[in-house]
């Protein structure tokens, strides 16, 4: 059986990252012989490098996958091709490990009938780890947040109105197509999208092209494109990354006429 940790090093006394878009390496140990190989992150952090994970793990035929936590699309991409899916975990690579260990023992046992009763009582420690991984997200968040409020500041107070109304000046069609359009290339999370799009509606930007940069930030994905070719197909990259674009400029469409 082999398992793959995404950690921050490369050794079993490296810490196991809260999530695979965070880690530097992925750690792979074959359970039966013990040997372990080590596989180097890009060295930054984000979606791609977690989908990078990924397709290491699903290259090298692991079992098993352990994190912190894991997105529900990582999650259905390495389920889809036989690898189990573990969350929670936290702690050095070797304490994961043989947590792994002890809860696959457990698993393989038969349970008596009169400790049935208490699965359905929550695990304390799992409890702990799921909120401490919480916590350590929302810590994560905080400084992009802070970092894209202070890069808004500076373009409102750098760049004239002027320029951004020259960008999207033109139809209705052709502004939310460049809204969607800057959207794809500057791919990020929900929440930037939020603020961002906040900022553009009080410089006077018309609703349809905010609407089409926020669903295009959030769906299209040119940035990591050549992750999620790897992992999943080009053809299916390039037939997603399509479809959301239009879809993008669709939804800002009839927002706009609604709106």
């Amino acid at each position: 059986m082999k398992i793959a940790v995404p950690a921050l090093g490369k050794n079993l006394d490296a810490q196991v990252s809260d999530k695979p878009g965070t880690a530097s390496h992925l750690i792979v140990i074959d359970m039966l012989s013990k040997e372990l190989q080590w596989f180097e992150g890009p060295g930054k952090s984000g979606p791609g490098t977690g989908l990078q994970f990924i397709t290491m793990a699903i290259n090298e035929q692991c079992d098993v996958f352990l994190t912190g936590w894991l997105n529900p699309v990582g999650g259905r991409q390495l389920e889809a091709r036989g690898i189990k899916v573990i969350t929670g975990m936290a702690g050095r690579v070797s304490q994961v490990l043989e947590q792994f260990e002890r809860g696959h023992a457990a698993d393989s046992a038969v349970v008596p009938k009169t400790s049935l009763n208490t699965d359905l009582l929550p695990d304390a420690q799992a409890l702990a780890n799921a909120f401490r991984q919480a916590l350590t997200q929302i810590g994560s968040m905080l400084p992009v947040i802070a970092g894209v409020v202070f890069l808004i500041g500076l373009l409102t107070t750098f760049i004239p109105n002027r320029i951004l109304f020259d960008f999207f000046l033109g139809s209705t069609l052709q502004g939310i197509f460049k809204g969607a359009l800057v959207g794809s290339f500057f791919t990020g999370n929900p929440a930037n999208s939020y603020i961002i799009g906040k900022q553009l509606l009080d410089q006077g930007i018309d609703i349809g092209v905010v609407i089409a940069l926020i669903c295009s930030w959030v769906t299209v994905g040119i940035v990591q494109f050549p992750a999620e070719s790897a992992a999943l197909g080009k053809r299916f990259a390039v037939a997603r990354n399509a479809l959301c674009f239009i879809l993008s400029m669709v939804i800002a469409l009839v927002m706009a006429s609604i709106i």
